[in-house]
């Protein structure tokens, strides 16, 4: 594409400091230390695009959605949402006002509504806050109509989180993201919660938004099965870095990095008889705090050679993204 990405992100960086108290370390003894979460990540999302972050839990996914929307400051870094930076503070008064076309839909519908609100007071927050709308008939109206754009009845609004099912929660959550007329939109793994049912009607409606609104999304996952049918790019995190990105359907067909392979065969398919497939890949991540030296997947690599225990492999571009691996052409 020849216009600007909608979404611009350069070289991202977030250490955190995992030290103990500095009295601790005076009299137990110790020194300073720090986890790296996210190291050098850099990606575009087109205007209209889904742009998909898969990764075990630890890999750093939700920190980088954290920084994208501006509730985490990076160590280093760029986060440019429609021309204005995330961070300059020369732009802040711009920024104020981009904040509106920014919401977040986040894991756990159970936990991310308040329970003494009543929906429509839950789904009208973000119009009072922005003042969007003036006269409270008014406000009543839009809430409504924004139930009914997500499956639900204007007639919900008067009930209470409780007594509706995890996927009737979600919805009101994604109404509640419309409400503030949001155009760019993160995705924080909004199904897992979800039986796997209902994950499939709530992915129909994020697909529809999308089309119909022309919303960009920042999905992430772990889930590569769920990532394939919403994302137009995925990339793929490894310990705070991406190890391999592409468009969905080049990743997909022909994935090049080994924990790619690795995430592509553990997907579970509906075929009675075949179990739950080990991949070699073990139960977690190394730690994030003791990262290891050379390529950091090496460890449970099952193609490593005797230098991915000391090289640092870099990118290497391929159509649309990258690929970090020694042993890849």
């Amino acid at each position: 594409m020849t216009s600007a990405p909608f979404i611009t992100v350069r070289n991202l960086r977030r250490v955190f400091d995992v030290s103990k108290p500095w009295l601790n370390r005076v009299i137990e003894g110790g020194h300073l230390e720090s986890l790296k979460a996210v190291d050098s990540v850099t990606f575009d999302i087109a205007k209209g695009e889904t742009f998909a972050l898969v990764g075990e839990s630890g890999s750093g996914k939700t920190t980088v959605a954290r920084m994208v929307v501006g509730l985490l400051p990076p160590t280093s870094g760029e986060v440019i949402i429609d021309g204005v930076s995330m961070s300059d503070i020369r732009q802040s008064q711009v920024r104020r006002q981009l904040r509106r076309r920014i919401q977040m839909i986040f894991q756990d519908p159970y936990a991310s509504l308040n329970p003494r609100f009543r929906v429509d007071a839950i789904v009208a927050e973000p119009i009072r806050a922005f003042d969007l709308i003036q006269g409270e008939r008014n406000i009543q109206v839009r809430v409504g109509e924004l139930l009914a754009l997500v499956g639900l009845h204007a007639d919900d609004g008067s009930k209470y989180p409780h007594e509706f099912s995890g996927g009737q929660r979600q919805r009101i959550a994604i109404a509640r993201a419309l409400a503030s007329e949001a155009e760019f939109i993160v995705c924080d793994e909004p199904t897992s919660a979800l039986d796997v049912s209902v994950q499939a009607q709530i992915l129909n409606l994020l697909a529809e938004l999308r089309r119909d609104l022309g919303l960009t999304y920042l999905f992430i996952s772990h889930n590569l099965a769920v990532v394939e049918h919403v994302a137009s790019e995925v990339a793929v995190m490894y310990l705070g870095r991406f190890v391999e990105s592409a468009p969905t359907e080049r990743l997909f067909g022909r994935p090049e990095h080994p924990y790619t392979k690795a995430l592509l065969a553990s997907v579970l398919t509906p075929e009675p008889g075949l179990g739950v497939p080990d991949v070699g890949l073990g139960d977690t991540l190394p730690d994030p705090a003791n990262i290891p030296p050379g390529c950091r997947f090496h460890p449970r690599c099952p193609i490593a050679e005797e230098r991915c225990k000391t090289e640092t492999p870099l990118p290497k571009p391929r159509p649309g993204g990258s690929v970090e691996c020694l042993l890849a052409p």
